[in-house]
């Protein structure tokens, strides 16, 4: 019995060893660190607010800022538009809302979700028309249409 004891007291404090310096409520320094811009702080916190606050319906959504046009998204680029200084918005249509939809239809689509989208990063982008470059696709990746200077396209027009 007592050898049990002494193994179970033994066990115990080997662990107690290894566990090191847990729990003791420290917030490591590295966590203040600030890596990220602010813009893709809030970026990210406006994804995930769209996310939690649709979590039904909600689209893949992807907000980037594009200062100094260091994106270089040629397909954008060859159809004349420009994201330096605006926020690229990217949907993928995760959920078939634009699926068997065509012409007047689908643009009508992309303006009501876009403008849900939008809904969460107005106080970032404080005019739709001006501060946005936004591409719909598919979840496999293939662009359906566009939103530019105020004005909805389809990709093959």
């Amino acid at each position: 019995m007592r050898r049990k004891v002494l193994l179970a007291a033994f066990l115990v404090g080997v662990s107690l060893c290894f566990a090191g310096g847990s729990g003791y409520g420290e917030v490591q320094e590295w966590m203040c660190e600030a890596k990220k811009p602010a813009m893709e702080v809030y970026l990210l916190e406006a994804k995930i607010e769209y996310v939690m606050y649709n979590p039904i319906y909600y689209l893949n959504v992807y907000f980037y800022y594009d200062p100094n046009e260091s994106l270089g998204r040629s397909d954008l680029l060859s159809k004349g538009i420009t994201t330096n200084g605006k926020i690229y918005v990217l949907v993928y249509d995760t959920r078939g809302l634009f699926a068997y939809k065509s012409g007047r239809a689908l643009l009508d689509q992309f303006k009501e979700e876009l403008e849900i989208i939008y809904s969460y990063i107005d106080h970032i982008a404080t005019d739709m028309n001006s501060d946005i470059v936004a591409k719909f696709m598919t979840r496999e990746e293939i662009p359906l249409g566009y939103f530019h200077q105020g004005q909805y396209h389809l990709w093959l027009e």
